[in-house]
C-alpha cells in the first residue's frame, strides 16, 4: 500500500468509529493474521481471538464521554494513530487516556497492532 491508500483507509476507519461501528471497522481494516497488543502488553494472535476480546471490552462500556482520533503520522507501511479516550468501564471504572495505535500495514489491512499511552 501506498501511504495516500493508508490514509484513506484510516480516515475510513476513523469514520466508523466515530459512527459508533468499531467492529465494522476491526471487520473491514484488520488481516486475519493479526498480532494485537493492548495497554496491558500482553500479545493475541488472530483476527478471530481479537474480535472476541474487542466484543468483550465493548461490551463492558458504560459511559463514553470521548472517543476520537486526535491525529496520525504515516512513513512507508507503519501508521501512528492517536486516539483520545474517557469512558466508564464496568470492571475499571473512568478510563481517560491518549493512546497511539502503532499499526503495521500488509495486503491491505493491519496485521500488527500495539498500544501505547
Amino acid at each position: 500500500m501506498t501511504e495516500q491508500q493508508i490514509s484513506t483507509a484510516l480516515n475510513e476507519l476513523i469514520a466508523l468509529v466515530g459512527a459508533g461501528k468499531p467492529m465494522e471497522a476491526f471487520e473491514k481494516f484488520y488481516h486475519d493474521d493479526l498480532e494485537k497488543t493492548d495497554l496491558d502488553g500482553v500479545p493475541h494472535q488472530g483476527k478471530a481471538v481479537n474480535y472476541q476480546i474487542g466484543l468483550d471490552l465493548l461490551s463492558k462500556v458504560q459511559a463514553i464521554r470521548d472517543f476520537t482520533a486526535v491525529g496520525y503520522l504515516i512513513k512507508d507501511q507503519r501508521s501512528f494513530l492517536v486516539w483520545s479516550l474517557d469512558f466508564d468501564h464496568a470492571d475499571n471504572g473512568p478510563v481517560q487516556v491518549t493512546q497511539v495505535a502503532i499499526q503495521d500495514w500488509q495486503d491491505g489491512k493491519i496485521i500488527r497492532e500495539r498500544f501505547i499511552a
